[in-house]
């Protein structure tokens, strides 16, 4: 297997870890930081569009680098 899938694997576990862990713990950031849930919501919200965002002008990126 070549380094660059391994590294395009890695990135995908890694976004799946960051994208399903927090809301997981929505219930706890709002109780233990007082966080309303309008705010996290928008956090998510924030998230989806940057990811959105990225997975539209990536392939530019690529096709440019190789």
């Amino acid at each position: 297997m070549s380094v660059t899938i391994l590294a395009c694997f890695v990135g995908y576990i890694t976004q799946a870890i960051v994208n399903n862990f927090i809301p997981l713990l929505f219930v706890t950031l709002q109780t233990s930081y007082t966080i309303p849930l309008a705010q996290i919501t928008l956090l998510v919200s924030i998230n989806f569009g940057v990811q959105l965002l990225t997975d539209l002008v990536a392939p530019s990126f690529v096709d440019k680098i190789g």
